[in-house]
């Protein structure tokens, strides 16, 4: 699938700038505009929780502190997503100018990021979200993402390196998730030094093997190898991971919450490890 819009949706404290870095460096390389969408909560939301006990005047006070506080953070991630974007040469435009090349855009909505997220999400080709994401509880941001989109995410390291994507690796179990999540990714194969497919060896024979997804990635010109590695649950994200890391992976295409959500929440998942762990980028897409 063409790459032509990526959403990074930010909130809360300043992103990290290697976080804008590459995901500018993702528009770059395809072309893309990118969106950088800040969600602010509304403070008055918080009003029946925060203020219990207090006078109107102090609930109001409460209001307006709040309120600075989210005007400062998202003037800082503006400021930060604007500097990066001059110096990596990014215009900024409001609206396409009629030419494919690189562009990015700011923009602030106030409410519930989930919801947001599911809104917009939906009509980008790839949503980037600033990572590691703890899973405990399940972030309703990432579940959004993944489950309410339709959309690949990549998932984005503080310490990524703002080029990726030259050696790639393909957490591979056959599973209908991981031959979407393949697809999704293809331009991406297609641009890389080399790819990798990392096998589990206990993997089921009523799903299609690692050698066959080697024939399929022929017919579409990538040239792929495969790694077998054994893991067993609840550790195949991690063994997975760390295979990822002794090869120089600098982004793993993954399946996202490939097993029902009762077994990701006893087993802990692959997904919720790769949110929480992963220190290269990941691509994944449920």
């Amino acid at each position: 699938m063409p790459v032509k819009t990526i959403l990074l949706p930010l909130s809360g404290a300043a992103a990290p700038e290697p976080v804008f870095e590459t995901a500018l460096s993702l528009a770059k390389r395809f072309d893309a505009h990118l969106d950088a969408l800040y969600v602010r909560g509304n403070p008055r939301n918080l009003l029946p929780y925060a203020t219990l006990g207090l006078s109107k005047h102090m609930r109001e006070s409460v209001v307006e502190a709040a309120e600075q506080n989210a005007e400062a953070q998202a003037e800082a991630n503006r400021s930060m997503f604007t500097s990066v974007c001059e110096r990596m040469s990014v215009p900024l435009l409001t609206s396409r100018t009629g030419s494919d090349s690189v562009s990015a855009s700011w923009e602030e909505r106030t409410g519930k990021e989930a919801d947001v997220l599911s809104r917009r999400g939906r009509l980008s080709d790839l949503i980037v979200l600033p990572g590691p994401i703890p899973v405990s509880p399940p972030p309703e941001v990432a579940e959004a993402a993944l489950k309410s989109t339709g959309r690949p995410v990549m998932l984005i390291p503080p310490c990524a390196d703002a080029v990726i994507a030259s050696h790639i690796g393909i957490g591979w179990n056959g599973s209908a998730e991981s031959a979407r999540a393949v697809a999704a990714a293809m331009d991406y194969l297609h641009a890389a030094d080399s790819v990798t497919i990392f096998s589990g060896a206990a993997q089921s024979e009523r799903r299609p093997g690692a050698e066959a997804l080697v024939r399929y990635l022929g017919w579409h010109g990538v040239d792929a190898t495969v790694k077998v590695f054994e893991a067993h649950d609840p550790s195949v994200g991690e063994a997975l991971l760390s295979q990822a890391r002794e090869a120089g992976v600098n982004l793993l295409v993954v399946g996202g919450y490939s097993r029902s959500r009762l077994r990701e929440l006893i087993l802990g998942g692959v997904t919720g490890h790769l949110l929480a762990e992963a220190d290269i980028p990941v691509f994944m897409v449920h």
